[in-house]
């Protein structure tokens, strides 16, 4: 019994340990030009500018209890979000995702098309004594990734 008891605290640890490490947020973009000479349907003459892509994760303890999840509180002093990790904060969420990109769109002087979210989640539950606590954690992984098309000038 006390072997059990010993891989189910290294289990705990590796998942706490994991949890810390990899909930984070990050922002990536096209490079500039890679885009060149592509319209966007639905747009009005529009000529895409770059692609943005958001990434966000978070790990739960009974699916409810946030232990660390990617930053998406955005940085009014950089202007961009703040990233890394938050503690016992829940950042993972369509409307977190979408504060974000609308911040970077308006940072960029942008407007946002062919938006797209994903949304995945994982359980650690299996079948056996270390798999029983694994079933006490879960996490979620999420994405929104669009095109950002300059905003013509308008002529005064």
């Amino acid at each position: 019994m006390k072997e059990i008891a010993k891989r189910s605290v290294v289990a705990g640890l590796a998942m706490s340990l994991a949890a810390m490490i990899s909930g984070c947020a990050t922002v990536n973009y096209s490079s500039h030009g890679a885009l060149k000479n592509v319209t966007v349907e639905g747009s009005k003459d529009a000529v895409a500018g770059q692609m943005v892509a958001i990434t966000t994760s978070g790990y739960y303890m009974l699916w409810t209890i946030p232990l660390a999840s990617g930053d998406l509180r955005w940085d009014p002093a950089a202007g961009e979000i703040k990233g890394g990790t938050t503690f016992f904060r829940d950042q993972v969420g369509f409307q977190e995702l979408q504060d974000a990109l609308h911040k970077i769109a308006e940072r960029r002087n942008c407007d946002l098309a062919e938006v797209y979210f994903t949304d995945s989640d994982c359980s650690y539950a299996d079948v056996s004594y270390a798999g029983l606590i694994g079933a006490l954690f879960g996490s979620s992984h999420m994405s929104v990734s669009a095109v950002l098309v300059p905003r013509t000038k308008v002529a005064k």
